[in-house]
């Protein structure tokens, strides 16, 4: 997708020169939302994007307490996404957070580097009663951030099938 301006005639919509991404780990989800904060970002001078992975820590560990395996996952998200990203020239820097709950530490984290933008993927999924569920994330993130959101629910191909 191509959006062209007249920067003459029309001010862009778009002027965001921090973004912050999320990212799970599933290129299915993050894909988008890199395609989308690239796009943004490209060849705008001082832009960057902050790149997030959250690994929650269950109550029943000290929050502190380190995860080998969850860490050595969460540097091979992030190397994937700042290697994307330099691919199309924008700037990022990226950061792990270990928290009890993802949403809180997205927001925590927008507010604390002064992100304007939160591009984030969601994943497609079905709870009880076949409906459609959006998680508790999302909608944390969405009801609590003071910057917009800009959420791209990923594809599936149950849906395709759909009639």
């Amino acid at each position: 997708m191509d959006l062209f301006r007249r920067s003459e005639k029309v001010p862009s919509l778009f002027s965001f020169d921090r973004v912050l991404v999320p990212l799970l780990g599933d290129e299915g989800v993050d894909g988008p939302a890199l395609a989308i904060a690239a796009m943004l970002l490209a060849s705008r001078e001082g832009a960057e994007a902050s790149l997030l992975h959250v690994i929650e820590v269950p109550f029943d560990r000290n929050l502190d307490a380190e995860d080998e395996a969850a860490v050595a996952r969460a540097d091979e998200i992030l190397r994937r996404a700042d290697a994307y990203l330099a691919g199309h020239k924008v700037r990022a820097r990226s950061s792990t957070v270990q928290a009890r709950a993802a949403g809180p530490a997205i927001v925590d984290e927008l507010n604390e580097l002064g992100a304007q933008l939160i591009v984030m993927g969601l994943r497609y999924k079905k709870r009880f009663g076949g409906q459609w569920d959006a998680g508790r994330t999302v909608p944390y993130v969405m009801r609590n951030s003071t910057a917009p959101v800009w959420c791209l629910r990923a594809e599936t191909e149950e849906l395709a099938q759909t009639p």
